[in-house]
């Protein structure tokens, strides 16, 4: 049961109690992607037939949250694409210990209680056992989430309308799979074979930690289903899925980053842009198919496609994986001046036999006023606690690519149990420090800790004054009591060495395996902060490469006098160097780190503040 709860312990001591300050990977107690209700409500309200025929088939591609109301009579279970990492096609229904609305069962406890169920509507099945129905699906005990324990499991029922009875046919215990595993059960008793017959599978789950530390208490036990089918005239052998499917989800076009500033985008587009489009499909059948592949991008400013070609055509072997990088001869462009918005579509082209509705995938490009470096969907919670965790802070590195301010934070919290993640924490920004977190830029005090309601669960924590960026910066938290502050992970997103903590004293890089989602909101128009703010954050002046080795170039605007003198302050406020007029200014001779130029007239009087980062 302990493990359950904690994914991950991410440890920086030797293993000891949970009482000494480190690192959590933890379950969800909230899925925001369910939160807003008014869209699903609408899709529920859409009926399907009274009694459904045969062929039954769902391989969970709709693109919805919830499954289709066509098929299925309830909404527990969490339709996506990101709970799996072994999936056959796009799509698949996983159960865990949240209802319809993304929150905690309320009855959810330490020990086995029923969570998730999906529950067909009622079927025609006036057949005969020889006319050989068999119930088809693909399981999967954890993902890439909460593997369940041995006493949690998932369980398949079937209704006996005459009876009005349900018997239980099929369970499987919390185990490893290795991946999805292919079952087969025949329908062949008279009490099933009538007309309004169901079928239902429930997960079963457990909590644990709800006493001992209830900020860390969340979803767990996930399981996961895909390719359901119902169908007449089949085979216990039947186990081939006739398919040739994309699997995972479009990732971003742009290097590093699933969102940034149009403005930032436009400066840096030359080295920022994909050379490709990542697209991943697999033949899921025992015989060569042959694919071909199409991209479009659509600019949804103007509704206007604005690239669409073919990514070639290839023989696919069966049953085998692809993954293929189309050479994107393409820079996003639009005459949006602060925002801008691409629908990036990759389909496949394949037999007239193959089933489409999984050959298509779609993922929206955005350049807003954040930069993202997670994909917006979290599958644990993150976070420091334990003794000596009550001045622990939590950092994540990003690069603005423009003189620009920081004005606010945005970050995914997670629920907790009984709220009791909801404290007060500073929101910080630092420079960097060859590779860490630096000398600190700006900090406000006294938001608390708090899930939202929109899709994704963002809220924004605004600065009481814009923070002034340029160049490679870290934002963050720091935490006033040892509780798990418990934000959303990204665990299909990895960015190792841009994200770190601090204990003892010391920043460390994190260990989590994934990207904790938290976003800075910049000010825009290529400004730092108001004169107002900081008379000295002006654009007279302007230094390149930064960061440098050594060697750089100083521009003075119109607006510079002729004769000035640049003096390098230490991030301890030590004067380390000071010279005349210099375009040309060599700092081989500083240490590695982050130092401030002030550069002032020759009678003294200070006109402009830049920061320069030395790396050696």
């Amino acid at each position: 049961m302990y493990r359950k709860w904690l994914i991950y312990i991410l440890l920086i001591v030797p293993v000891a109690p949970k009482a000494f300050p480190q690192e959590v990977v933890t379950g969800l107690l909230h899925n925001h992607q369910l939160s807003n209700k008014a869209d699903k409500i609408a899709l529920k309200s859409a009926k399907g037939a009274d009694t459904l025929l045969l062929p039954f088939s769902d391989d969970f591609s709709g693109g919805d949250f919830i499954p289709s109301s066509l098929l299925w009579e309830d909404s527990y279970v969490f339709v996506n694409n990101t709970y799996s990492t072994s999936q056959v096609s796009q799509g698949v229904a996983t159960f865990d210990c949240l209802d319809e609305n993304g929150e905690l069962y309320e009855s959810a406890a330490a020990g086995v209680f029923a969570a998730d169920t999906l529950t067909s509507k009622p079927i025609n099945l006036l057949f005969q056992p020889a006319d050989s129905i068999i119930l088809s699906f693909l399981y999967e005990a954890g993902g890439i989430a909460d593997l369940p324990e041995r006493d949690d499991s998932l369980t398949l029922s079937f209704w006996a309308p005459d009876e009005e009875r349900w018997y239980s046919v099929w369970n499987a215990k919390g185990e490893a799979t290795g991946g999805f595993r292919h079952v087969m059960i025949p329908v062949e008793e008279t009490r099933y074979l009538q007309k309004g017959f169901r079928f239902m599978f429930i997960g079963h789950a457990s909590l644990s930690g709800i006493v001992s530390d209830p900020s860390r208490s969340g979803n767990a036990d996930q399981w996961n289903i895909d390719h359901v089918m119902l169908g007449r005239g089949r085979s216990v052998n039947d186990t081939v899925i006739h398919d040739v499917a994309i699997t995972d989800p479009l990732r971003s076009l742009v290097k590093e980053y699933y969102a940034m500033p149009w403005r930032h985008f436009r400066q840096s587009f030359l080295s920022m842009m994909s050379p490709t489009v990542a697209i991943n499909y697999r033949n899921n059948d025992t015989i060569v198919r042959n694919v071909t592949r199409q991209v479009s991008i659509k600019d949804l400013s103007t509704n206007v496609v604005v690239r669409e070609f073919f990514a070639g055509a290839t023989n696919v072997t069966p049953l085998s994986d692809i993954s293929y990088d189309a050479p994107l001869l393409y820079t996003f462009n639009s005459a949006a001046a602060d925002t801008a918005l691409f629908l990036v579509t990759v389909s496949l082209i394949t037999d007239d036999f193959d089933p489409k509705g999984n050959d298509t995938i779609s993922f929206t490009q955005r350049f807003t006023d954040y930069f993202a470096l997670d994909d917006g969907t979290a599958e644990a919670g993150y976070g420091v606690n334990g003794q000596g965790s009550r001045s622990a802070m939590v950092a994540l590195k990003y690069r603005s690519y423009i003189s620009d301010s920081v004005t606010a934070i945005r970050i995914c919290f997670n629920d907790a149990y009984d709220n009791a993640n909801r404290r007060a924490f500073d929101i910080m920004v630092w420079a960097d420090d060859n590779g860490k977190p630096g000398v600190l830029l700006g900090r406000t005090d006294g938001p608390v800790a708090s899930p939202a309601d929109a899709v994704n669960g963002f809220l924004t924590y605004p600065f009481d004054k814009p923070v002034s960026v340029n160049g490679i910066f870290w934002i963050g938290w720091k935490q006033y009591s040892e509780t798990f502050l418990n934000a959303g992970l990204d665990m299909n997103t990895l960015n190792t060495g841009k994200h770190y903590f601090f204990l003892s004293g010391n920043w460390e890089q994190s260990q989590a395996p994934g990207t904790v989602m938290m976003r800075p909101v910049m000010k825009g128009a290529g400004t730092t902060t108001s004169s107002d703010d900081n008379p000295l954050a002006n654009n007279m002046f302007m230094i390149y490469p930064n960061p440098t080795d050594g060697p750089a170039t100083l521009i003075a605007s119109d607006d510079a006098p002729d004769d000035f003198i640049i003096e390098v302050i230490s991030s301890t406020g030590k004067r380390v160097m000071s010279m005349p007029r210099n375009d040309h200014p060599d700092f081989s001779s500083l240490a590695g780190g982050t130092y401030l130029l002030i550069i002032k007239d020759i009678k003294g009087k200070p006109l402009s503040l830049l920061r320069l980062i030395k790396v050696n």
